[in-house]
């Protein structure tokens, strides 16, 4: 459930087109109030909308059901099914077609770096040195 929670949130803010949700204040949260009336003709209080937000804390079932007719859903059910997350089953065939990934080591990266450094102070030094 937590899952289908966060992809509410983030099916509305993308409607919104608003800043990034984590600096909402209470006048936003009262504001999405307002165009959730508009837009659905129920009542969601702009501190339950804050709650929610903050702790993914469900205050009802018809609350879930207003968010989800917000971004045009019929209800919190018709949203669930449509946003289903199933298990993959990965089979060898599957694994196959990732080909392994392969890791440059840290010490490798840092070494690199200092050669680069050392060969170019020394291509530095020899065109000093031949003027």
């Amino acid at each position: 459930m937590n899952r289908h929670t966060n992809n509410l949130k983030q099916q509305i803010e993308r409607v919104l087109r608003w800043e990034q949700s984590s600096h909402w204040r209470f006048r936003d949260f009262m504001q999405l109030s307002e165009l959730i009336y508009k837009h659905t003709y129920r009542v969601v209080d702009a501190q339950e909308l804050q709650i929610f937000w903050q702790s993914s804390t469900v205050i009802s079932s018809s609350f879930l059901d207003t968010l989800a007719q917000f971004v045009d859903y019929e209800d919190w059910d018709d949203f669930c099914t449509r946003n289903f997350y199933g298990t993959v089953e990965v089979d060898e065939e599957t694994e196959m077609l990732h080909a392994p990934m392969w890791e440059i080591p840290t010490r490798w990266v840092i070494a690199i770096c200092w050669f680069s450094v050392i060969a170019s102070l020394a291509v530095t030094i020899l065109l000093i040195w031949k003027h």
